[in-house]
């Protein structure tokens, strides 16, 4: 028998999903704004008669990217792989010099000079010194990236580690908590905003800086492709590596606030985005 009486529910209703005309927008604004730019494009260069070395019709940009999709694709892969080994290193590289740089002061008088003094020097400039230090390679492009897109990595990583409250570090030091710990626990997640904010910066200058990098020494990448078309005046081909160019930008963006989404999504502008 049972110790008491039995008492009927009801199953519990599942909620329906609830319709987020926020996250629609967000899909359907930059739609909108793209067919749009496509419609002007096309219509200026029908109405204007715009030769197609000059400007050619989207239609026409996008054949010629299914025609040679897998020229594109070797291309693509090689200039993103430079993208990639750039961007990782500067990440890397970046932070921790940042964190070198707010733990110890002699290293921030030491370096920050000539840190800043680095990035007024035109890349471009210096890129052919790094075909004759490094050779003809990956080596020397990735190095041109590392340098165009390391700067805002570690200048919003000492802004974000110098943020720290000396009350929270006292507090936690107070609990026994060493200089590690303390920086693991407390300076590392306190400047994560800060750091993503650096690092979205650095996907996108890195994409630039591999470009620069192909037009300095290279037989292959986006960037070759588009030194070699405009050379030739074809120019669908230029509008096509310029596209996909574009595509590889976005989407590495993407990647970077997604990530950013996943490691902080107590920060306050995650919270307010959802």
């Amino acid at each position: 028998m049972s110790d008491g009486p039995l008492i009927a529910t009801r199953p519990t209703a599942v909620a329906p999903p609830r319709f987020d005309a926020g996250r629609l927008l967000n899909i359907l604004l930059p739609l909108l704004l793209l067919l749009g730019v496509l419609l002007l494009w096309w219509g200026s260069v029908k109405y204007f008669q715009i030769p197609e070395y000059l400007l050619p019709a989207p239609g026409a940009v996008a054949d010629r990217i299914v025609a040679d999709h897998d020229l594109f694709l070797r291309h693509g892969w090689a200039t993103l792989k430079v993208v990639m080994l750039g961007f990782l290193l500067s990440a890397v590289l970046g932070v921790g010099l940042a964190l070198a740089v707010v733990l110890n002061r002699t290293i921030e008088r030491t370096l920050m000079p000539i840190i800043v003094g680095s990035q007024t020097i035109p890349k471009v400039a210096i890129a052919p010194l790094f075909i004759v230090w490094l050779g003809f390679g990956l080596e020397p492009k990735v190095a041109i990236t590392f340098l165009i897109s390391f700067f805002p990595v570690v200048v919003s990583s000492i802004s974000g580690l110098k943020a720290v409250e000396n009350d929270m570090l006292d507090l936690v030091r107070s609990m026994g908590a060493g200089r590690l710990k303390s920086i693991l626990k407390v300076r590392i997640p306190t400047a994560l905003p800060q750091i993503f904010a650096g690092l979205k910066i650095a996907i996108c200058s890195a994409v630039v800086g591999a470009i620069v990098a192909e037009f300095v020494g290279s037989d292959v990448g986006l960037g070759y492709l588009l030194l070699t078309s405009t050379a030739t005046l074809d120019g669908t081909l230029v509008w096509a590596a310029l596209m996909i160019l574009v595509a590889i930008g976005i989407s590495l963006f993407v990647t970077v606030v997604q990530l950013e989404r996943l490691l902080i999504p107590w920060h306050v502008s995650i919270r307010t985005e959802q």
